[in-house]
């Protein structure tokens, strides 16, 4: 699995999303670093709760974010939960967002470093 390891957040990528500005990126990493842990709370009591719907609503809120962010890893994982969660197959869903939380607390710090 190692070969197949992708960088938790690739901040060229995140450069060409907002053109270069630095004011635009501190911004938006400061919004995405404030809604994050929402939406994973968000997703975590729809797997808890075994609610499908909420689950893809959460999930495909998250995955976007996690796009715009240039953060694969935590785009992957919160596509794969929106996808158990339309198909309403939700026993995998607990393993799946072990690695999305995993990559999230991942993730957040090397975000936080933007702004510092």
């Amino acid at each position: 699995m190692a070969g197949d390891a992708q960088a938790i957040f690739d901040l060229a990528a995140f450069d060409r999303q907002t053109g270069g500005d630095v004011s635009l990126r501190s911004e938006i990493v400061q919004m995405f670093l404030e809604d994050c842990p929402g939406r994973v709370a968000e997703i975590r009591a729809a797997i808890a709760d075994g609610d499908a719907t909420k689950l893809v609503a959460a999930a495909h809120a998250l995955k976007g974010s996690a796009a715009y962010m240039s953060a694969p890893v935590v785009r992957g994982h919160a596509g794969e939960l929106e996808r158990m969660g339309r198909d309403g197959q939700l026993g995998g869903a607990p393993a799946v967002f072990a690695a999305l939380d995993a990559a999230v607390a991942e993730l957040l710090p090397e975000l936080q470093k933007l702004i510092d």
